[in-house]
């Protein structure tokens, strides 16, 4: 269906069938700029609405419209009206500079018959409110990942001088194809201006997640990482705010006469949290900013778990043969670990995977590891790598991922690991196989009774068989089955690669 943009249509006339150029209803033009038609609202925020949308000058591509349609009462007032044009050009702008694979990108803006609209990227998955109110509340494992997957994000986008200012379950979606959270709405982000950094700003935000100093017009970085706070122990207790019948906003997870959050007391029971990430929660959440964080880096470096321990090995090596379900492996030499350059040809941030791989979170990390390479390749939105992808990836990021993967595996997990196997089976580069791929595949666990195992059935522990993983979607997953075969990725390519 295509959903007519006229606000004097009759709402409940607006759906026209495909391929309607012009709305049966009121004859309004359906095609903005003869490219994007609408077929279904998404949100209406009061100043905006939102729709989703087929972008036809690009392959029928899904896509977002935001409309800018303040209520009457303000278009009335010029002042009034001119400020929000002002931010929702802003907004426009903010895509526009942000390009990051968590933020959606700025397809296109433009004025049409006197209203504004700005074409974004379609994010496909669920916001956390919607996840919340799905599979209930977070747990520690998942308040850290959260954190993890966010913060790296929060450093990008203020580095560039953004404060984002409207951080909420609500505006951070799980994307669908790789599980990544992406930050939408950046309608009343602020841009820092270091000529004049106590000019005071617009009073924007949501009620119960913007912080103090932001209520009083001074939204600072630090005002960002306050609303990621909440917004976690939100998530942790299940407790949102809510309006009374006389419309007065009210938060049983905050006392106003003490001043301090309750989120420990709202716990649900059987939900405990470590005393480290609760020290990370209750510094984010501080009233005051020079009592909170300053910057992202800061709660990483807090959350990041300490090193190992480094014990001097003696003269002779020790050496430890790992077995599992009695299939031998290479020995592994029990030596102090040799920390990894994390170099990149591309730019590319591997910090968060290497916290994730120290902290053996092995699925967290494998969905970090297609994530960094299909941004390697700029392939994000495609979702896996093809076969001269995967012969042009660049050798210093192809290795900083692989030994990041050897080196806090202990050499069970690693492209050069599941390489050593293929070859050990009589595999040949850059040849397939079938035999020799279904040998591979039962040899690393990928296939259990002759039958190809989903993703979601993966064994994402320590105890899996060695060369396991990593195995993300990066090689193409279709229906959740590894599909190497159908020609949309081999691993067999990765493996004939000379440098791993």
């Amino acid at each position: 269906m295509t959903y007519c943009l006229n606000l004097d249509c009759q709402r409940d006339k607006r759906q026209n069938p495909p391929g309607t150029k012009y709305c049966l209803n009121c004859g309004s033009k359906l095609l903005l700029k003869d490219l994007y038609a609408a077929t279904e609202p998404l949100r209406d925020g009061g100043f905006g609405r939102t729709f989703r949308a087929v972008n036809h000058g690009k392959f029928e591509e899904l896509c977002v419209i935001k409309q800018l349609s303040p209520p009457q009462e303000f278009q009335r007032k010029p002042g009034h009206f001119k400020k929000y044009v002002r931010l929702f050009e802003q907004e426009a702008r903010r895509l526009y500079e942000l390009k990051h694979p968590q933020i959606p990108q700025l397809i296109s803006y433009f004025e049409e018959d006197g209203r504004l609209y700005l074409v974004q990227e379609f994010i496909d998955g669920n916001n956390l409110k919607d996840e919340l109110e799905k599979y209930g509340g977070y747990s520690e494992i998942k308040t850290r990942e959260l954190l993890l997957d966010l913060l790296p994000l929060l450093k990008f986008v203020h580095d560039r001088n953004v404060i984002h200012r409207d951080i909420k379950p609500e505006n951070v979606i799980r994307r669908a194809r790789d599980r990544k959270l992406v930050l939408i709405d950046f309608g009343v982000s602020k841009q820092v201006v270091a000529e004049a950094p106590s000019k005071a700003g617009t009073k924007l935000g949501t009620p119960g997640y913007a912080a103090l100093e932001q209520r009083h017009g001074r939204a600072v970085p630090a005002s960002d990482l306050y609303s990621l706070g909440v917004t976690c122990i939100r998530l942790l207790t299940s407790v949102m705010p809510y309006l009374d019948i006389y419309g007065d906003i009210h938060d049983d997870l905050y006392d106003p006469l003490e001043g301090r959050w309750l989120w420990r007391e709202a716990l649900p029971k059987g939900i405990k949290i470590s005393p480290d990430l609760g020290a990370v929660l209750d510094k984010l959440i501080q009233e005051y900013v020079k009592d909170r964080y300053k910057s992202a880096v800061e709660v990483l470096q807090a959350l990041k778990p300490p090193a190992a321990v480094v014990v001097s090995p003696p003269q002779k090596s020790q050496q430890k043969t790992l077995i599992n379900n009695s299939i031998s492996t290479q020995p592994v030499t029990q030596n102090s670990l040799v920390s990894v350059p994390l170099e990149s040809e591309k730019g590319i941030d591997y910090s968060q995977l290497e916290m994730l791989l120290a902290a053996k979170n092995w699925q967290g990390a494998d969905r970090e590891t297609s994530a960094k390479m299909l941004e390697v390749m700029q392939q994000m939105s495609r979702g896996y790598l093809t076969e001269e992808d995967i012969r042009k990836f660049p050798i210093k990021d192809l290795q900083t991922i692989d030994q990041l993967w050897v080196r806090h595996s202990h050499r069970r997990f690693g492209f050069s690991v599941q390489k050593g196997l293929w070859l050990k089976l009589g595999g040949k580069p850059g040849v397939y196989d079938v035999s020799i791929w279904e040998k591979f595949g039962d040899r690393v666990g990928w296939r259990v009774n002759n039958e190809w195992v989903y993703y979601s059935d993966l064994n994402f522990t320590s105890k899996a068989l060695p060369g396991h993983l990593p195995g993300g979607t990066v090689f193409g997953w279709e229906g959740g089955v590894l599909c190497g075969v159908l020609g949309l990725g081999g691993v067999w390519f990765l493996l004939s690669r000379r440098d791993l």
